[in-house]
């Protein structure tokens, strides 16, 4: 039989619900806001951080030095900008009969509860990284397909890889890969990102067809032939959200992008996007010795569960929040291209069922 489990100290975070939150993932539908927006851990709230450009591309006239004469000289300059980690958070309510009768069953309620709201606020930042990727202010190399004639990828030509009567994603794609091998990206470090609905056109589109007609006997067009196809990774978007009134609709819309991130981001290298997560640290002291600096408030590394009974005790309830310090920034805008607006017709969407009483 299941029993109560006693709650963390008043004002402590819970460290094993603490950990399990900063761990969770989605296993339902994975996000993809990873790919471009990997976590770097930081140790102040909020401090500059460098914008490398690419001077580094310029060549002098000559790299010679006569006898006695100076060297050429350059300069290496770069620019900042500054993150603040904010908390995200949010909250919710597990009756002590709930937590047993979960138990009696073999699972947590308070664990199932912590990994709604992580769950929530990992979707919510899904949805910030898509509207920071899929913005030509952010990434101004990106293309608006609805903006000239027959580009938006749902528009079938009538003769594959031929003529102008419709779209050509793949001549489409590799334009925007030059101009990331420009900035010193190789191939297969790039990753394209589909939403769904893009998915399912180019999956049906006849240049993509045509690459295939003699070798893909059983006619799937599948992923790893979209990656084939376009020659760098591709990833289907299908995360969705639910208004109010449960109406569906995908986070990354009729959207594509493409761009490189380092999976193992630090402050300096130039992923397209970065997360920066308050997790603490050492930074250097006045005196040459390392100086200690916390984590945000309440957190383990950024990441936070409290816990604490209802004021009203004859309610036999525990408040739990959870919450995560953290900030999203474009931070190479040449290492990353938007394609918007890719389809003619967007995809319908249906509402999704209510609450369902388990």
């Amino acid at each position: 039989m299941g029993g109560y489990v006693g709650l963390a100290p008043a004002g402590f975070p819970n460290v094993a619900l603490s950990n399990y939150a900063k761990e969770f993932a989605d296993d339902q539908v994975a996000l993809v806001g990873d790919i471009f927006c990997p976590k770097v851990p930081v140790e102040r709230q909020s401090f500059p951080y460098l914008i490398w450009d690419r001077q580094n591309l310029i060549i002098p006239g000559s790299t010679l030095r006569a006898p006695s004469a100076n060297a050429a000289t350059i300069r290496r300059n770069y620019s900042t900008n500054s993150y603040f980690c904010r908390s995200h958070a949010l909250k919710g309510a597990v009756a002590f009969e709930e937590e047993a009768y979960g138990l009696g069953l073999g699972f947590s309620t308070k664990q199932h509860l912590t990994g709604d709201l992580i769950g929530r606020i990992r979707r919510s930042r899904e949805i910030e990284i898509a509207n920071l990727l899929l913005s030509l202010s952010n990434f101004p190399n990106g293309v608006d397909l609805s903006s000239g004639s027959n580009n938006q990828w749902d528009v079938y030509p009538a003769v594959p890889d031929e003529g102008t009567d419709g779209s050509h994603p793949i001549v489409q794609v590799e334009e925007a890969k030059e101009l990331l091998r420009q900035s010193g990206i190789a191939d297969d470090q790039m990753t394209l990102v589909l939403s769904s609905p893009c998915v399912a056109v180019l999956k049906n589109h006849p240049d993509i067809i045509n690459r295939f007609k003699y070798t893909n006997t059983l006619g799937i067009i599948d992923i790893d032939k979209l990656s084939s196809v376009f020659g760098v990774k591709c990833v289907r978007a299908g995360a969705v959200k639910a208004s109010q009134n449960m109406t569906a609709s995908w986070i990354w819309g009729s959207n594509a992008f493409l761009g490189y991130a380092s999976p193992n981001a630090t402050r300096d290298d130039v992923s397209c996007a970065k997360t920066f997560v308050w997790a603490g640290g050492q930074i250097p002291g006045s005196d040459g010795n390392n100086v200690a600096m916390p984590a945000a408030p309440g957190t383990i590394d950024g990441y936070g569960v409290l816990e604490w009974l209802d004021p009203e005790l004859d309610r036999k309830t525990y408040w739990q929040s959870v919450d995560w310090y953290y900030d999203t920034k474009a931070t190479a805008t040449e290492t990353g291209f938007p394609f918007l607006n890719c389809l003619h017709t967007a995809p319908t969407m249906v509402t999704l069922p209510g609450l369902l009483e388990g």
